[in-house]
């Protein structure tokens, strides 16, 4: 599993710009502190052209990172400038790549609560719960429901990404809104969580939990507040949750691998490991030059939230995942990971969109990254609603057929033969955009 600790140093670390390759005329970068440790790097350089803007935000507790989904709820769509408001961010960037019903692609935590396992395997960028350091690489995802009585580990192989087949259990939280209920024809038990999720002590975070009810009906049972872990009736792990009743304890647990992790957002392709470049080059679409947005971090302590302009004959061309990556090392990053790109591709800061979006206007995304005056505080919970937030319908077809946004990316894995079944339809319909 690769994966890197940031440690926090001490000292006031000042935003780097990226150093011009070449001797380019007309190269300039210019820098403005947003708050303690953040500062927005704006860089327009001629050799490519390229507009680059660079968030460094040094981690510690007087300004943190924080992850966001859209409307606090799967499925749906929400621009990043209004994630950031909702939150009252300093500034913010894009996240994951989206599905077309607006949910994450990636496996996506927020605050201790795991919102969902991803549907197909890809990295992470995530945090502790000190929000002062930060791990990038292949976090592999496990989940686990151990009962009091007997002291058993359940594997737990789905959390809000659909229903589970004959040999699996899934679990179901609130954070699924009204698409991703309990089955039908399903043994389940439902959860009522006695405390807030808390870091263990090795890696991962636990939640206890108390039994509410128990059984097995045609009906699918009630979230009401609690988690729902369910099974097929006639499955080969009923007996895994008939066994519950009522009244015990049990420890609902998840964890990447790393140590402390309470909030993570996924990407793909990993750009830099190590201080070195690992992304190659291809020649389907999704590896030319487009709009990128991505994340990294550095061996000194400090995250770099990064977009660059494409698509703009003239003023920013975009650039392919490769050169993104020299990008990074330029701009110090010993660990990078590609996010959501094309028309998605967008910067938020002190109340305004600080980049050209290639779509013309900001589009509606799954989840964001965002940069916080001070320690993070949970928003408010908003109930369940309908799915379909401002653009959704809008966003969904353009990010299908974009070759840096999910379109692309379903097309790229299909090329290298792991393409996830959730996204065959997307590499379908982007197949036949591009003919």
């Amino acid at each position: 599993m690769s994966k890197k600790l940031v440690v926090v140093v001490t000292a006031l670390v000042a935003c780097v710009a990226l150093a011009p390759e070449g001797s380019a005329r007309g190269y300039r970068s210019a820098t403005r502190w947003l708050g303690h440790g953040v500062g927005l790097t704006s860089i327009v350089d001629p050799s490519g052209p390229y507009r680059i803007k660079v968030l460094s935000v040094k981690l510690d507790r007087k300004s943190t990172i924080d992850v966001a989904l859209s409307n606090n709820v799967l499925p749906d769509f929400e621009t990043t400038s209004s994630m950031a408001r909702r939150h009252g961010a300093l500034a913010a960037i894009n996240g994951d790549y989206a599905q077309p019903d607006g949910r994450p692609v990636y496996g996506f935590a927020e605050d201790g609560w795991l919102a969902q396992t991803p549907s197909g395997w890809g990295r992470n960028f995530a945090l502790d719960q000190t929000e002062t350091a930060a791990f990038v690489g292949h976090g592999k995802l496990h989940v686990t429901a151990t009962y009091a009585e007997t002291g058993l580990d359940h594997a737990v192989d789905r959390v809000n990404a659909g229903p589970p087949s004959s040999a699996e259990i899934a679990a179901y939280t609130r954070a699924g809104g009204l698409l991703e209920r309990p089955p039908l024809n399903a043994c389940a038990a439902r959860l009522r969580p006695l405390a807030v999720p808390a870091a263990s002590a090795v890696d991962g975070v636990d939640l206890l939990a108390q039994v509410e009810k128990s059984r097995c009906s045609a009906t699918g049972m009630r979230l009401r507040g609690g988690i729902v872990l369910a099974t097929p009736a006639v499955g080969k792990r009923a007996p895994e949750l008939t066994e519950l009743v009522a009244g015990q304890q049990v420890g609902f647990r998840w964890t990447f691998g790393w140590p402390g992790v309470m909030d993570a957002i996924g990407g793909n392709p990993n750009l830099v490991e190590n201080g070195g470049i690992v992304v190659g080059a291809s020649s389907v679409p999704f590896y030319r030059r487009h709009p990128r947005t991505g994340v990294g971090v550095t061996a000194d302590g400090r995250a770099l939230l990064v977009t660059v302009d494409g698509r703009h004959a003239g003023y920013s061309v975009g650039m392919t995942p490769r050169r993104f990556g020299r990008l990074f090392v330029s701009l110090g990053a010993e660990w990078a990971i590609n996010l959501d790109g094309g028309g998605s591709t967008t910067m938020y800061a002190e109340g305004k969109i600080r980049n050209r979006p290639s779509d013309g206007s900001e589009r509606a995304v799954s989840s964001a990254l965002l940069v916080l005056p001070g320690p993070d505080q949970p928003p408010p919970f908003s109930p369940p609603r309908r799915a379909g937030g401002s653009g959704s319908g809008d966003a969904a077809r353009a990010l299908v057929t974009d070759p840096a946004s999910t379109g692309g990316l379903a097309d790229a894995l299909a090329a290298d033969g792991r393409l996830p079944e959730t996204l065959r339809s997307v590499a379908g319909a982007f197949d036949r955009a591009e003919r």
